[in-house]
């Protein structure tokens, strides 16, 4: 019996690399990364809340508390002013958090009334934030080879991730033997 790493160099011996071209990380589900893809900046790119419900000072959050509702947050468009002592933002999932907020209660637990909220017995811990780079950072790297599955087209949205050199995969065509573009070249892809 052979070892595995024979058995692979003996199958990676019988193929040769395909050509490469370049894909932006959007299309390239299904690919082979030929070449490390680096991040350009955070994701995400700033503290977002991860639920839906109230943004607010964590110290205020005490059962029975009321806070005056002084705005909203939502995806793609943020709360532009400040959270002070007694105030809070109605904020949803993936919103940026406001400034001088640093937790988010749940809407299940606070009773509305007009523009006030009072928070519920059964208050969780919290704080419902995912910060700054939790997914990845700047400079974090995919390593090559790697087989990039449909969940990839996120990173290249918003510019994210350089778009990179991938190939198709297929028999032993896992195995780049290619040169590297540089980081100021978009990569190319195997086909």
């Amino acid at each position: 019996m052979i070892s595995v790493e024979d058995a692979l160099a003996r199958i990676f011996d019988l193929t040769s690399p395909t050509d490469i071209e370049t894909v932006p990380l959007a299309l390239a589900a299904g690919r082979v990364l030929a070449e490390p893809a680096v991040a350009r900046r955070d994701q995400p790119p700033f503290d977002a809340s991860a639920m839906d419900g109230y943004a607010l000072k964590s110290v205020e959050a005490d059962v029975d508390a009321q806070f005056m509702v002084i705005g909203t947050s939502a995806a793609g468009h943020g709360f532009d002013g400040k959270v002070g002592p007694g105030q809070t933002v109605r904020i949803f999932t993936g919103a940026p958090m406001p400034q001088g907020a640093d937790r988010v209660v749940l809407q299940e637990d606070v009773t509305v009334s007009g523009n006030l909220i009072t928070l519920n017995h059964g208050l969780d811990a919290g704080p419902h934030v995912r910060p700054s780079g939790a997914d990845f950072k700047v400079g974090d790297q995919l390593d090559a080879p790697r087989l990039l599955s449909a969940g990839i087209a996120h990173l290249g949205q918003g510019g994210s991730f350089l778009e990179r050199r991938t190939e198709q995969p297929g028999s032993g065509q896992e195995a780049p033997n290619c040169s590297s573009a540089s980081d100021d070249e978009p990569g190319r892809a195997q086909r």
